[in-house]
């Protein structure tokens, strides 16, 4: 099925690169000769690409010579781009730009903000996608090569696209077609032909997204990549969705992912775990459907609003027609949740609007029943004089009163919307603030895990790593808080089961290694209280992966379980393995104990807790929480 799309043998221009690094030639040639492989693996090898790039680092590159720390950043940042680590990429490239503004370089400036725009883009941010890539536009108009002004048109027609903007969309990626036509840049021709493909596709054209899906793959045979293969079958895969045709449609998206899960884009995988689980739900194949869709979740690399966006409204799709209508109705409001925070701004725009015709609306109705009083009050004052004036005297005084309820009403309503507003602020800033405190975390234990890599001493490397564990423990409580109904709470069973799984993947633990066992079922807490009880279970969980299982019996299937209960007065947490047993000297060192004790202890203290450890058939850990006292600060 692959035999026509293996990934890119090495070349001619490759092989010549590889004999002169290999050969007895000066640095400097040997440096020069790394940098043009480096770059012209990239997108073809990203990892030899980024192994190349931490050589010219450590052998070639001076710190004080920017320009070679600026070029090699470049392979840096592409390498993790086509790795699927978008987070990482982005970093490198902000540095580029941020160097080439002071720098007052308006080309680098251009070609770093090109990259950060289309990842944005990727990602859902589109307003920083926007600014970068409209300040991208403008300069290559004046001063790019004809090579860039397609790529950026290119670009651009995919956020066109993004914003519903079809026809803009369109008529830019038409442009780019034209441009790399004249350049006869097969790469570039091929990207557009499958952009229209999909384009076409969602227009209902599909004999023209046929042959531009079809143009994609003769021109892919210039450049045959699995990478490449990939966007053609999953592009096809929608074609014949559309087209009706669900069981070619199945096989399609089912080629794209199986060359997709042997690559390092975990973006491009999410892709086509999507379509995979839209075809599924078509084909009534729900459970299927649910498990690819489940997965889109598993990467915190690219981190795309858009494909959670997806993930969410498809999964709750499934989990409708499979007749599990609590778990549809959590997803669709993590939908609903997610697609106000990608177009908040519209939706405010969209509320304001209701909001206005509805008090224009409710004062016409007010001023329809006064003047309906008035007429009333007329005719029966016509009955007699006397009658006239009684009811004059009352028609003015249910007028005073009418006012003054009136005023009396607008003065409550102004400050009810108010305070209305002043509430819906705060849940939107304290929703943004988790969400942001969860990425700097997350982009702090990203920093930790890169720094790793260059670290050989094994004392240095666990410390990194531990440090990691805990950041990350406090990451994966902030997103718990930001994706759940509540801000300022936390559900324990989701949070524990969520930490467990990003230690057991920081320490290449799997289940079938290792069972782990969560239980703590309706346990709720504040996140004052949850700060400090998961740094305590991270360092228990981490203790036990490291030596618990070291020397255990052959027969004896390794467990970790951790358990947290509620009485009227007390939380109870336990965690326990059945490992080889905490020594008593290690217990009893006093101040010869090890960070992670005197964490653990210092930690228990500011919560007013006590902790027993009973070394009987493995570690028994139990601490017992109060309620009533709050955690010190």
């Amino acid at each position: 099925m692959y035999s026509y799309a293996q990934d890119a043998k090495p070349d001619a221009y490759q092989d010549s690169l590889q004999t002169i690094i290999d050969s007895n030639v000066s640095k400097t040639l040997k440096k020069d000769a790394l940098f043009l492989l480096g770059e012209h693996l990239v997108q073809r090898d990203p990892d030899r690409a980024e192994n190349i790039a931490n050589k010219l680092q450590e052998a070639y590159i001076k710190s004080t010579d920017s320009s070679a720390v600026i070029r090699n950043n470049y392979i840096f940042a592409a390498s993790h781009r086509w790795q699927g680590d978008y987070k990482t990429a982005l970093d490198y490239y902000q540095s580029i730009y941020n160097y080439s503004k002071r720098k007052k370089d308006s080309i680098d400036m251009a070609k770093s903000g090109h990259f950060i725009g289309t990842i944005n883009m990727f990602l859902g941010n589109n307003v920083i996608s926007q600014n970068h890539l409209i300040e991208v536009a403008s300069i290559y108009d004046k001063l790019g090569t004809a090579e860039q002004k397609a790529d950026i048109n290119n670009s651009l027609a995919g956020f066109y696209l993004n914003m519903d903007q079809i026809e803009k969309g369109k008529d830019k990626y038409l442009l780019a077609l034209e441009q790399y036509e004249k350049l006869n840049d097969s790469a570039g021709m091929a990207s557009a032909n499958a952009n229209l493909g999909m384009l076409y596709t969602e227009l209902g054209e599909f004999d023209k997204a046929e042959m531009h899906l079809m143009k994609q793959k003769a021109l892919n045979s210039v450049f045959p990549t699995l990478r490449e293969m990939g966007f053609h079958y999953d592009f096809l895969g929608v074609l014949r969705q559309e087209q009706g045709r669900l069981n070619d449609a199945y096989q399609e998206h089912l080629k794209a992912l199986k060359i997709r899960e042997n690559l390092s884009s975990t973006y491009n995988l999410c892709e086509s775990k999507l379509n995979m689980g839209e075809v599924l739900i078509k084909l009534k194949r729900y459970p299927e459907a649910i498990s690819h869709l489940k997965d889109v979740f598993s990467y915190d690399e690219h981190q795309s609003l858009y494909q959670q966006q997806a993930a969410y409204q498809l999964l709750s799709e499934a989990y409708e027609k499979n007749g599990d209508y609590k778990s549809s109705l959590i997803n669709f409001k993590a939908f609903k949740r997610l697609s106000d925070s990608i177009y908040s701004e519209e939706s405010i725009e969209i509320i304001a609007e209701k909001d206005a015709r509805y008090n224009q609306q409710k004062k016409d109705a007010e001023i329809t029943l006064l003047n309906k009083e008035k007429e009333l009050s007329e005719t029966k004052l016509s009955r007699s004089k006397s009658i006239q004036l009684i009811s004059l005297v009352a028609l003015l005084l249910l007028s005073i009163a009418a006012i003054a309820l009136y005023q009396l009403y607008r003065k409550i309503k102004s400050k009810n919307n108010t305070i209305s507003k002043a509430l819906s602020d705060r849940e939107l800033l304290l929703h943004e603030t988790h969400h942001r405190v969860k990425n700097n975390l997350q982009m702090i234990s990203s920093l930790l895990n890169l720094q790793s890599k260059y670290v050989e001493d094994p004392k240095a490397l666990e410390a990194l790593q531990n440090g990691r564990n805990r950041v990350q423990s406090m990451a994966i409580l902030h997103k718990n808080l930001y994706t759940g109904e509540d801000l300022t709470t936390v559900n324990i069973q989701s949070y524990f089961e969520g930490l467990v799984d990003s230690i057991f993947s920081s320490y290449h633990k799997t289940g079938k290694e290792i069972t782990a066992t969560v239980k703590a079922k309706d346990i709720v807490l504040d996140i004052e209280k949850v700060i400090h009880i998961g740094l305590i279970v991270n360092e228990l969980v981490t203790n036990s992966l490291k030596h618990a299982f070291n020397s255990v019996e052959a027969n004896l299937e390794p467990k970790i379980q951790i358990e947290m209960t509620e009485t009227a007065m007390n939380y109870n947490l336990v965690v326990f393995d059945n490992g080889v047993g905490i020594s008593e000297k290690i217990i009893k060192r006093g101040k010869e104990e090890t960070f992670g004790q005197r964490l653990i202890r210092s930690l228990t203290q500011k919560l007013k807790a006590t902790i027993e450890t009973n070394n009987t058939h493995g570690t028994h850990i139990s601490i017992t929480i109060p309620k009533t006292n709050k955690a010190a600060r």
